[in-house]
Parts: C-alpha cells; structure tokens; sequence
C-alpha cells in the first residue's frame, strides 16, 4: 500500500497515518482514489477510538473529509440496535468487518436522504466498506466548529432552523438519532447536521423513542441561551 501512502504530503502524517489504518482499509483508500474522489491526503482533523477523519483534495482542489470508520474497534452493543430491523441491511454480514462496512453504508445513505431533503449536511460523495467521502465543511484546513464549542448569537432563529430541518427529516423517513450541539457544525452562517450512522427509518421500532431523544437533547442544548420550550409540543409539531 505503498501508493496510497504516498499521497501524504507531510511525512509525520505518513506514520501516524500507516500506523492506525489496516491494510484493508489502506486498500479501500487506494481504490477510491484511483476513482478519482480524491488525489492528495493531508491528515487527520478528526481522531477518535471508532472513527477518524482526514482532509483530501480532489485534482481540482477542492477538499474533502473522508471518514473512516474502525473496524476493530466498533463498539457491537452500541450499533446493532440501529442495524436491526432496518430493511436496508436485512443481509448484513454477521462479522465484525460486514456489521462496520454496513455501519458505514447506512450513514452514506442517511446522509444522502438528508441531502436531498434540504437538510443542510456534508454533501454525501462516495462510500466503499468502511470509509465514506463527503464534502468539507471548514475553511482551508480548519473544520467547522461544532455548536458546542461557540456562542450563538441568534439562537432563537437558529433554534427554530434546528427544528425544521429535524421535521424535514422525519418527512423524509429518517430519524437522527444522536443530535445534540455536538453533532450540529456552524459553517457558513447556518446550522449543519452530521454523523448520521446512528439516524433509522421513522419505522424503526425505536424511532419514536429517539426522535423524542433528539428533541429532548436540542431543547436542553438550547436552554442555555434562556429559550425554554414544551418539549411534547415540539414533537408533535415535528410528526403533524
């Protein structure tokens, strides 16, 4: 895999790189670069125990975020419940490699239901086992912050966007599933949701459960700004 890590222009990113990435993904990435979804890798922005992601850049220059999901150490206990049921994946690989690859397609497609919804979201661009291409959302190198980490400066706006783009979702048959100001980004003067991998169908038999989660976890999120609101209500404007 000597081509892919090549791509790598600074050398320090070429070791920590080859020394947390398998030889199979090393291979996924190969490939998807030979596809033409990227020709330059610059590191990683992101690094976590079950995902991590690296900024890439197109023959065009414009960049992108590839995520690669870990296949060792997929937390089996978290996913499974929002695998199961879901008829998009009826024929998943009972492996540790086939449930992660399956992990990685279903935020792949989540992500491209929300996209077309009119979801504000990293535009969704290829996916192959574990890893996934989507758009950046940053400037240069540097990532859009997430919510958590800034002041709202018009959060009663911002709240009630967060509010539709949620029933936006539930229209289009998909739940997030893990919202919070941790997995919304601020780029370009607007609210964008990520990390979809968690988000079901609105026939999931949780999905009334974690649409609940996810309106409960945006209220309490905004609250800190003073907006207090009915969280039943919420919901019931969201499912109308």
């Amino acid at each position: 895999m000597w081509e892919i890590r090549k791509k790598f222009k600074d050398y320090e990113q070429r070791k920590v790189f080859a020394g947390v990435l398998d030889e199979k993904t090393l291979f996924t990435l190969y490939k998807l670069s030979n596809k033409g979804h990227f020709e330059i890798l610059y590191g990683f922005v992101k690094q976590g125990k079950e995902s991590s992601i690296l900024i890439g850049e197109k023959k065009d220059g414009e960049k992108v975020a590839i995520k690669v999901h870990a296949v060792e150490a997929g937390n089996f206990k978290r996913i499974w419940p929002y695998l199961e049921g879901d008829p998009r994946f009826y024929r998943i690989k009972r492996t540790r490699r086939g449930i992660i690859y399956a992990w990685c397609k279903k935020e792949f497609k989540n992500l491209s239901v929300a996209h077309k919804a009119g979801v504000p979201s990293p535009k969704p661009i290829a996916q192959l086992n574990n890893v996934l291409i989507m758009e950046f959302l940053g400037h240069d190198f540097t990532p859009a912050p997430r919510l958590c980490d800034i002041t709202l400066q018009e959060p009663e706006k911002i709240f009630k966007d967060v509010i539709k783009y949620i029933r936006l979702l539930y229209k289009a048959n998909i739940i997030h599933g893990d919202l919070s100001f941790y997995n919304m980004l601020w780029h370009k003067n607007k609210v964008y949701f990520i990390d979809f991998s968690q988000g079901v169908l609105t026939s999931h038999a949780n999905a009334e459960y974690l649409l609940k989660r996810d309106i409960q976890n945006v209220c309490k999120d905004f609250a800190r700004y003073g907006i207090e609101v009915n969280v039943e209500e919420i919901y019931r404007k969201v499912v109308e």
